[in-house]
């Protein structure tokens, strides 16, 4: 059967110029929404630990014809995240209108053995990480009734062997998002949760895992990055989500979402 998939790009005129701070956007996905985004020409941020977030920003910026800064930062240093975002919404009248917050880690390990630092980086990186950048965004986002993207996982949804740190974070993710929905109308917040996506990460995985993991799909494929990234571009266009101030979407080609 044949799983190949095109990729077509959606067109949001709401998107045009908008400006859209993305983390972990150097590759994988992170660097699929950044693309996703550059098609709809918004402005982008484009913010990560790994100095090749440069070449990045540069790469996107000349490939689509739209604006591609960058910042080389820590998720969990909330001084510096402060710093990023003033500097980004200065130069555009202190807006900002869409904040993706896809910047994570793993740490596999079963519970019992799991380290406190292996517990501890990914709770950071991937749930203070996210309320780090939510918390030093919302003035500005409120300003142009603007959309949080917060990317959860399946993860969040069902548990994963080895991976109760990553579960407990992305699981967190979804709350967060759901409370901070509450806590701003004026802000529409979605959490993606995708499922077993085609990255350099999963690429190493084994044979045998494969298998396993898109067995469990609807589709009996892995996803790509950019459905990923057009998901999020859909939920961060007002297109289709004025009346819906929060949103949990999976993005996991019909995951069993069973034990």
């Amino acid at each position: 059967m044949n799983t190949e998939v095109s990729t077509p790009s959606a067109v949001f005129p709401d998107l045009e110029g908008k400006i859209v701070l993305i983390t972990g956007a150097a590759r994988g996905i992170g660097r699929a929404i950044a693309e996703e985004f550059a098609k709809q020409k918004s402005h982008l941020m484009l913010v990560d630990l790994d100095p090749s977030v440069e070449q990045t920003a540069a790469e996107i910026a000349a490939a689509y014809g739209t604006k591609a800064d960058f910042r080389i930062a820590d998720v969990t240093d909330s001084a510096r995240v402060k710093e990023v975002v003033t500097e980004t919404v200065e130069p555009y009248d202190k807006q900002l209108h869409v904040l993706v917050n896809n910047a994570g880690i793993t740490r596999d390990r079963a519970a019992m053995r799991m380290s406190d630092d292996d517990w501890n980086a990914v709770i950071a990186t991937n749930l203070t990480g996210t309320h780090n950048f939510c918390k030093s965004s919302i003035r500005y986002l409120r300003k142009g009734k603007g959309a949080v993207v917060n990317i959860s996982s399946i993860s969040g949804l069902v548990g994963n062997v080895g991976q109760t740190n990553y579960c407990a974070a992305k699981g967190g993710i979804i709350a967060y998002t759901k409370a901070l929905a509450v806590e701003y109308p004026g802000i529409r917040c979605t959490a993606i949760c995708p499922g077993f996506i085609h990255t350099d990460m999963t690429a190493r995985l084994p044979s045998d895992v494969w298998k396993f993991a898109t067995a469990k799909t609807k589709l009996k494929r892995a996803g790509e990055a950019w459905e990923i990234g057009q998901a999020v571009v859909r939920s961060a266009a007002e297109y289709g989500n004025t009346y819906a101030p929060c949103a949990i979407v999976t993005v996991a080609g019909g995951m069993e979402l069973g034990g």
